[in-house]
């Protein structure tokens, strides 16, 4: 998983779920993702990668998926994230942070879930083909905020 170092010179900590904190220089590989650029942190080892495109926030985002190529959304962070997946034509595979099963999207099944921010940071997609696939992601807290 990722591994995070300060590298200022105080202390940070991240008060969500866990409380975890990191004295300046100390390094720390943590079993799920923590929001590194918005607590400080420089991301040391980015297994599993997460990519990095400040651009994108909260809202409705459109991509279309090559086939053979997988395309990887790094998820705005969020206490909770809800997901909606739906591909209008084709088949394509989804893959909710780390994890190694895959959840299959197309036409006649769509997906819609929550998931924890710490465990599905970012999602990758696979096709067979060139497909259009529209995500939709809602950020909120389980707090209702």
């Amino acid at each position: 998983m990722p591994t995070y170092r300060n590298d200022t010179e105080t202390r940070i900590t991240f008060p969500d779920k866990h409380y975890i904190s990191w004295q300046p220089g100390e390094q720390k590989a943590l079993p799920f993702f923590v929001p590194h650029e918005m607590l400080g942190l420089t991301l040391v080892s980015p297994e599993p990668h997460v990519l990095r495109d400040p651009a994108r926030g909260f809202g409705y985002t459109e991509f279309v998926v090559k086939a053979g190529t997988p395309t990887v959304y790094k998820l705005p962070y969020a206490e909770t994230i809800e997901l909606s997946v739906m591909a209008p034509k084709g088949l394509v595979r989804m893959y909710v942070g780390d994890r190694a099963e895959p959840i299959a999207v197309d036409p006649q099944n769509n997906h819609a879930s929550r998931y924890p921010w710490d465990m599905s940071a970012y999602l990758t997609f696979e096709a067979d083909k060139d497909t259009e696939v529209y995500v939709k992601v809602e950020p909120f807290t389980e707090k209702g905020e």
